[in-house]
């Protein structure tokens, strides 16, 4: 039994047990599977034409970052960045790294944290009523309400002038962002940042419903202005 017992730590320990990175740094063993597993699963740029306008990334820089898997922080110094056009967030141990062939996995078990913005990897319902998976921004995550940003970059094919009251365009990357709110841990789904779309989905008494349109102060033009009534009906 005490032989047992002793494999059983023993495992146990190796298991859980920090080790010395190529960095120097003591890292928890697990986030090497997080990464390694998925080594070389990133194609090349494919648009690496200089004529194309602006990029992948809303930020081209590898930030320093934190990773939590099944909600325990993983201890390394790593950096990340999140390619919005691929919906990938990007690994590197060096932040001065032009390019990465190794991604963070795609699990709703792994979350992360970009220089403060925390990246979730969930299901959210679009517009049309499509249920999708992706990358969200946490914009405000309260005891009843949360509210999540999608950032998203297009790309645009050029185009030739055929006629001279005509513009020719290089092709280019768009960028937009899209919004999503969900109640009491239910499904995500997308919002207009107005009025009239947070006052459906509050589903609240007639006299609610009049305060809120008759707010003065906050335009709604804004996520601050949403994330300021979520936060004040969130107490209730």
């Amino acid at each position: 039994m005490k032989y047992f017992l002793y494999f059983f730590f023993l495992s146990t320990y190796s298991l859980f047990s920090q080790n010395i990175g190529s960095n120097g740094v003591r890292s928890d063993s697990r986030i090497n599977d997080l990464f390694e597993l998925i080594k070389n699963r990133v194609n090349k740029n494919p648009y690496t034409n200089p004529k194309v306008k602006g990029s992948e990334y809303f930020d081209d820089m590898f930030k320093p970052a934190k990773v939590k898997y099944f909600e325990k922080d993983l201890i390394e110094n790593i950096f990340l960045r999140y390619n919005a056009y691929k919906d990938e967030i990007e690994f590197s141990n060096n932040p001065k790294t032009l390019s990465s062939d190794k991604i963070l996995m795609k699990n709703m078990n792994i979350s992360c944290s970009i220089e403060g913005e925390n990246y979730v990897y969930t299901n959210y319902i679009n517009v049309n009523e499509i249920r999708k998976e992706g990358y969200l921004i946490e914009l405000f995550l309260g005891k009843k309400y949360a509210l999540y940003e999608k950032r998203i970059k297009v790309f645009m094919e050029g185009s030739e002038a055929k006629t001279s009251l005509e513009r020719s365009f290089d092709a280019r990357f768009v960028e937009k962002s899209k919004y999503y709110i969900s109640k009491n841990n239910s499904e995500k789904k997308e919002i207009k940042i107005n009025k009239k779309s947070l006052v459906d989905f509050l589903d609240l008494d007639v006299k609610d419903k009049k305060k809120i349109i008759k707010q003065s102060k906050l335009k709604f033009k804004k996520t601050s202005d949403i994330i300021a009534i979520l936060n004040e009906y969130d107490q209730i």
